[in-house]
């Protein structure tokens, strides 16, 4: 928050920031202590914690803050093909905001959190752009996202960007030993799977991620052999879950750790609780590996903003792909 607190002191506030990072890691929790720390009221650059504006932030009633989140309709009241279930920020969500901008305050500065704004819809971020270029004067935008490339490039252009580093793994391991009671080598292995997030961490550990995982890899490892109707069901059952696109990461980071392992670089495994299933296929060779890789990727970015295609059709592809079966991953 250094850099917050300077720029406060030195009257140097930008009019719209982009907080970029691995989910998980502070982001809406930095955007709105400097929310708070510009609306106090002139605490040496930070909030004092205790008066009544910082009181306000404590019951989230402050009325200089709006915070802006995706929300879910039904299929019918979005365009064809843009919602996956998630939620999106839409045109109507944009025009609060421009309208919650238009009045003046007495002091502070008005504060708009927009989370996940890489679910922006093709027609809100148009209409967010003169808005983020020119905000009125005395307000503070703020757009938190994980993944800043799919924002669009004018959007990137007409704010400051923040990077948040992943918190380092021995931080995330010795907080869920301490405070979840987690064993020090299931912790360890969480800490390496979660990236640097101390949230996903605490999802996998409290959503047993760890069984999950398994059993992703004992059908994935069958697919070769599997017949065309097991392939559908797993597609199927990977299409409905809550996590898809954490499933996808994670099985990039098994093709990974197999490709270091026949590499002979072992020691960056990160997957390293689950080394029975990497040793599998270690003998394939690294073009292969890579192309299941890449192909994951692919799959993954389909299901994301802004292309939002069937998930289902998606997962079934890329199956094939994996299995050896071809399709239009090859």
């Amino acid at each position: 928050m250094a850099a917050f607190k300077n720029a406060i002191l030195n009257s140097r506030v930008a009019h719209a920031y982009i907080f970029s990072g691995p989910e998980g890691i502070g982001k809406r929790f930095a955007a709105l202590e400097f929310a708070r720390a510009l609306n106090c009221g002139g605490f040496n650059g930070d909030s004092c914690g205790v008066c009544v504006s910082c009181r306000m932030m404590d019951v989230a009633t402050h009325p200089n803050i709006l915070q802006v989140w995706p929300t879910v309709k039904e299929r019918e009241d979005v365009l064809e093909n843009a919602y996956d279930g998630a939620g999106l920020i839409r045109i109507s969500q944009i025009r609060d905001i421009q309208e919650f901008l238009r009045y003046r305050i007495d002091g502070g500065k008005k504060a708009v959190v927009v989370d996940y704004a890489e679910r922006l819809m093709p027609q809100a971020a148009n209409a967010f752009l003169k808005t983020l270029e020119e905000p009125p004067p005395g307000s503070v935008i703020m757009l938190i996202t994980s993944r800043p490339s799919d924002l669009l490039p004018t959007i990137l252009s007409r704010c400051q960007r923040i990077n948040f580093r992943p918190l380092p793994d021995d931080a995330i391991s010795a907080m869920l030993v301490s405070d979840r009671g987690a064993r020090k080598s299931a912790a360890d292995a969480v800490a390496r799977l979660s990236c640097g997030s101390i949230s996903k961490a605490l999802r996998y550990v409290d959503e047993g991620a760890h069984e999950s995982r398994r059993e992703i890899l004992r059908r994935l490892t069958a697919l070769a052999a599997a017949d065309t109707d097991e392939l559908l069901r797993f597609a199927e059952d990977l299409s409905k879950m809550d996590g898809l696109p954490e499933a996808l990461e994670f099985m990039k980071g098994w093709y990974r750790d197999r490709l270091v392992t026949r590499e002979g670089a072992g020691h960056l495994v990160v997957n390293g609780d689950i080394s029975d299933f990497i040793a599998q296929g270690v003998d394939e060779d690294a073009a292969t590996l890579l192309g299941s890789f890449a192909a994951i990727e692919k799959a993954r970015r389909d299901i994301t903003p802004p292309r939002y295609l069937n998930k289902q059709l998606v997962m079934e592809v890329l199956l094939m792909r994996l299995s050896g079966r071809g399709g239009l991953y090859s």
